[in-house]
């Protein structure tokens, strides 16, 4: 154990979880001799390629070292810097989980990773300039570290970034939004495609082990209107080709949105529905319960009695799990 790690670790009471996670972080150098923090009078300027929400940014600048901040905690900010550092200059690097910080009484603490980001935003637009990346795509890509703040605050009632390893593969240039959808460059990485809901000389080479593929997410940004992901699916191969020159023939999506029960609720016109059809499903499956309640309502956890019932997506939602039924989450794959 890293006796920097362990006395911050214990002097701001962090879990075993995020005490190990700073421990391998102790490791890594960090690049200039650690991040550069803006100063307090500029903290809404360092946090605005964030995209954060009023109310957030507000309770973040509110809060910006100061000087006051606690000496293991800047250390910890330094911590992160590095880490976002080390994996952004990874050829290949793998996804990596974070410490969730967000019930932490101290709301300095919970503000550590916003700090932390805002110093390496330098560093990712320099990545994304060297690569060519449109400067309207690394802003849009850089703001949904702000929709995730907003669903943070939404969730718990406070400020803080509780998908800190959501956030952090922005920032090791793994993830890109074109428009409506984002992608993530990956490969194929098991032999789950011989199981895929298609004819077997389709499979080939395209949906082989270790073939290219950009994995689909769908951020909180409205309605899936088909003219929109239209436009973004239409973008992806050539983005890809141009800025990086790799060719990506296929995306796929893990997501509740794609469980074919919805079709008992919802209208054949519905969005949801329209998106459902772009992709051909594979087999296997998981338990989807828990990211229905974390995307349609808002919650962390599920509790049917808690749940709004607004919307049909509401009541569909409840209505389904009230009769003994599960949500799961299925993965499609589509050609681009």
């Amino acid at each position: 154990m890293n006796a920097d790690a362990e006395e911050a670790g214990r002097r701001l009471g962090l879990d075993e979880r995020a005490q190990a996670w700073l421990d391998e972080a102790a490791a890594v150098e960090a690049p200039g001799g650690g991040p550069e923090v803006a100063p307090p009078s500029r903290a809404r300027e360092a946090l605005a390629p964030l995209g954060p929400a009023r109310a957030d940014e507000d309770a973040i600048a509110a809060l910006w070292p100061d000087g006051s901040w606690p000496e293991e905690l800047m250390w910890v900010v330094g911590r992160m810097y590095a880490r976002l550092a080390g994996d952004l200059a990874e050829d290949r690097p793998q996804w990596r989980d974070w410490p969730v910080l967000v019930h932490s009484a101290d709301a300095r603490v919970r503000c550590a990773m916003p700090v932390a980001l805002t110093a390496a935003v330098p560093l990712v637009l320099a990545e994304h300039a060297r690569w060519g990346v449109p400067a309207s795509v690394s802003a849009a890509t850089l703001a949904d570290v702000g929709r995730h703040l907003a669903q943070t605050r939404a969730m718990f009632g406070r400020v803080g970034l509780e998908t800190a390893a959501w956030a952090a593969l922005h920032f090791r240039c793994g993830l890109y939004e074109l428009g409506r959808l984002q992608y993530e460059p990956n490969r194929v990485r098991t032999d789950a495609a011989v199981r895929w809901y298609a004819p077997q000389e389709t499979l080939e080479p395209e949906l082989a082990r270790g073939a290219p593929v950009l994995r689909l997410h769908i951020p909180a940004d409205g309605p899936l209107a088909p003219e929109r992901v239209d436009a973004s699916l239409a973008r992806a191969r050539g983005f890809f080709a141009d800025c990086f020159g790799a060719d990506y023939p296929i995306a796929s999506c893990s997501s509740w949105l794609l469980d074919p029960q919805l079709a008992a609720y919802l209208p054949e016109a519905s969005n949801i529905l329209a998106f459902q059809r772009r992709f051909t499903l594979v087999e296997e499956d998981a338990p989807g319960d828990e990211d229905v309640f974390r995307f349609v309502f808002g919650m962390p956890a599920v509790d049917v009695d808690r749940a709004p019932r607004r919307s049909r997506l509401e009541r569909a939602a409840v209505e389904h799990l009230r009769a003994g039924r599960h949500w799961r989450v299925r993965t499609g794959w589509l050609r681009l």
